[in-house]
C-alpha cells in the first residue's frame, strides 16, 4: 500500500468518524446518528483512530501535518463523546 493511499484512507475514515458526530447537531441528519450509535459507540473513535493511524504512516509533509491535526481532533472528540456515554448518565 503506497503513502498516497494511506493518507487517502486516513481522510475517508476522518470524514466517517466525524459526519455523523456532527450531523447529530442538525435535524435531518439525527436518524444517521442514532443509527451509527446504535451499532455501537465505539465505532466513532475506531474510525477516527485508525484514521490518525493511517495518518501518521501516510505521505509526509503539510498534508501529513493536516491528517494529523484533523484525526487527533476527531479521536478527542469522539472519546469525549463516549465518556459522556458511559459515565455521564448514570444515576446516583
Amino acid at each position: 500500500m503506497s503513502k498516497k493511499s494511506r493518507s487517502l484512507l486516513s481522510s475517508f475514515c476522518f470524514v466517517i468518524a466525524v459526519l455523523p458526530l456532527l450531523a447529530g447537531l442538525t435535524k435531518w441528519g439525527n436518524s444517521l446518528y442514532t443509527g451509527v450509535l446504535e451499532i455501537s459507540v465505539f465505532l466513532p473513535l475506531l474510525f477516527a483512530s485508525a484514521g490518525l493511524l493511517f495518518a501518521l504512516i501516510g505521505a509526509g509533509g503539510r498534508l501529513k501535518g493536516i491528517l494529523v491535526s484533523l484525526n487527533a481532533a476527531g479521536v478527542s472528540l469522539a472519546a469525549f463523546l463516549v465518556f459522556i456515554a458511559l459515565f455521564g448518565f448514570q444515576q446516583p
